[in-house]
């Protein structure tokens, strides 16, 4: 390196300056295959060229030492089980019906005949008639749409329509009762004499009742299921009648999924059924699931699960757990299959297991046996069923349903300032059968009077669609309230959702209504059961809201020039 010389003072300092190194190789450089052939099979076997370096491997970890353990070969299995055999509703007892699913049951409500549907049959009954358009105007004269109560909230769309098929449009509610009630041949003999008309209109009406009931179902016969007090559905399910009944309780199921969990074993009734006693003998296979890693050291797997980056802190019990048995002892698990059919209560006796060296162990619950409930927790375990065979329920419930746009909304909001509960029509059902918003009824006239310099306001106003519940003393109790439904002064208006609609008093217990509030829905739902038939019908929704809410609803209020007028 240069050396810079610098005199102070007779004083030589020597400084260095250092450079800056200059790479021998001015480039970049990888290492990669050249294969010779474009066949790469042979590459990702990864074949082994030293087989004795692995063997003494395993012998170095121990992998020779033998186990007291053996793989079964055949599992005998004791099932006894029952179907159900009634639903009760509302204290009535109906047959169970396999062909029906318990959803469509018990929220099906009986369906609003708005202008759609008499749409829809006054076109089926059209082209039913097609041929003698004569008869079609007969029908139409004796059941006019004009005077047909149309369900929903009219719309300018509506009317339009109203006015556009009045011409064709028939009154189906009044129609399919006649043709129920069996008057429907009494009017077709009056129509007309000729016995070829007679017998086309009787056809056609047939016809017309058997396309609505398969459309749109059955109606209803039992009571409905919704609890209004509660916001949801209570309903029960039995297994056939014997000295071994199991009543299954369903008591807050809000609509949407129905399944195992939503049901409770009634704890008076006796644990199992014993309709039907099986021993099944089965092959059990090894268990296998999404991720789970390869039980071969040497095969490639597909990555669907990172395990090594895995974040579980040390309180992370249930995830550790899962993380051990994924990557330990996911392979020691086997499945043994059960057939059961749809809406059925089997309790399994045990399992008898025979392994390759003809030793045979008989395996009971592992909950079996009292102790503690938490020493008790099984997979699919019902509450309240805590016998030595606890059952497995296979609820007679839809996988999946399609749902349109909900025909109408109801919130419940807390309004803690006004000490009291808000029931919001938000959407209500139009003659359409479509959901509509509700739009604030209140009008102010413009005065030309000069506002005053200090207002003084009794009370402010709400909307009309806000109906309020208060807090009233639950009778022959200390302290306990409940919520009961008033109303504002002024013009009563009665409710426009089926939702708020209930003759006399209504109440709602008052932790039904929690602090981020509740929002009960009906939407039209349509589902295919295991045999392919469709199910077309009316539900509602009760879930958890969005939060609290103000209405602004104040008392002997001065307003002040420039102040916003809340009222």
């Amino acid at each position: 390196m240069p050396v810079n010389q610098l005199r102070l003072d007779n004083v030589y300092a020597v400084t260095l300056e250092p450079r800056k190194p200059v790479p021998l190789i001015r480039g970049w450089t990888r290492l990669e295959g050249r294969p010779s052939s474009p066949d790469f099979e042979r590459s990702l076997r990864t074949e082994v060229r030293d087989p004795l370096w692995f063997l003494t491997r395993q012998w170095q970890f121990g992998e020779f030492q033998g186990e007291d353990a053996a793989s079964p070969i055949d599992v005998a299995l004791g099932v006894r089980s029952a179907l159900l055999a009634q639903l009760r509703i509302a204290g009535t007892d109906a047959p169970y019906d396999p062909e029906v699913p318990v959803e469509t049951r018990v929220e099906r409500e009986p369906l609003p005949f708005d202008l759609t549907l008499h749409m829809q049959g006054s076109r089926y009954l059209a082209r039913a008639l097609q041929k003698r358009p004569t008869l079609l105007s007969k029908v139409v004269a004796k059941w006019d749409i004009a005077g047909a109560s149309i369900a929903g909230e009219p719309t300018p769309e509506s009317q339009r329509l109203k006015a556009t098929g009045a011409a064709f449009m028939v009154d189906l509610e009044a129609l399919l009762k006649s043709i129920r009630e069996g008057t429907f041949g009494a009017a077709v003999s009056a129509m007309t004499a000729d016995a070829g008309d007679q017998l086309l209109l009787n056809s056609a009406g047939s016809d017309l009742l058997s396309w609505f009931d398969r459309t749109y179902g059955a109606p209803r016969t039992e009571p409905s299921a919704w609890r209004d007090d509660r916001l949801s559905y209570q309903f029960a399910a039995e297994t056939q009648a014997g000295s071994d009944t199991v009543s299954l309780i369903a008591d807050e199921y809000r609509g949407g999924t129905l399944d195992w969990y939503s049901f409770d074993a009634a704890a008076a009734q006796a644990p199992g059924p014993v309709t039907k006693t099986e021993t099944l003998s089965y092959l059990p296979t090894g268990i296998e699931f999404a991720g789970m890693p390869s039980v071969r050291f040497w095969e490639m797997e597909n990555g669907r699960t990172e395990f090594g980056h895995i974040d579980a802190n040390t309180n992370d019990l249930a995830k550790l757990l899962l993380a051990e048995f994924v990557l330990l002892f996911s392979n020691d698990w086997c499945v043994v299959p059960l057939a059961l059919p749809i809406g059925s209560f089997a309790s399994v006796d045990g399992l008898l297991v025979t392994d390759v060296f003809g030793e045979q162990t008989w395996v009971r619950a592992a909950n079996r046996g009292g102790g503690a409930d938490w020493h008790n927790w099984s997979m699919f375990l019902l509450s309240g069923d805590t016998a030595d065979a606890p059952g497995l329920f296979l609820a007679p419930a839809l996988t999946t349903t399609v749902e349109a746009p909900p025909i109408e909304q109801v919130q419940f909001i807390r309004d803690e300032m006004a000490n009291m509960v808000w029931a919001i029509e938000h959407r209500v059902a139009s003659q359409l059968g479509e959901g509509v918003m509700l739009e604030s009824g209140e009008s102010s006239a413009a005065s030309s009077a000069p506002a005053p310099q200090t207002r003084y306001v009794l009370g402010t106003s709400v909307p009309d669609y806000w109906r309020p519940f208060i807090p009233v003393h639950v009778p022959e109790s200390l302290r306990s309230i409940r919520l009961q439904r008033a109303r504002m002064e002024g013009n009563f208006r009665e409710p426009k959702a089926e939702v708020l609609r209930k003759e006399g008093d209504y109440f709602i217990e008052e932790e039904e209504i929690p602090r981020a509030g509740r929002i009960v829905q009906r939407v039209y739902q349509r589902a295919r059961w295991h045999d392919g038939k469709t199910f077309l019908w009316i539900g509602r929704r009760s879930q958890t809201g969005r939060g609290e809410g103000s209405s602004g609803l104040v008392f002997d209020h001065i307003v002040e020039k420039g102040d916003r007028d809340i009222g």
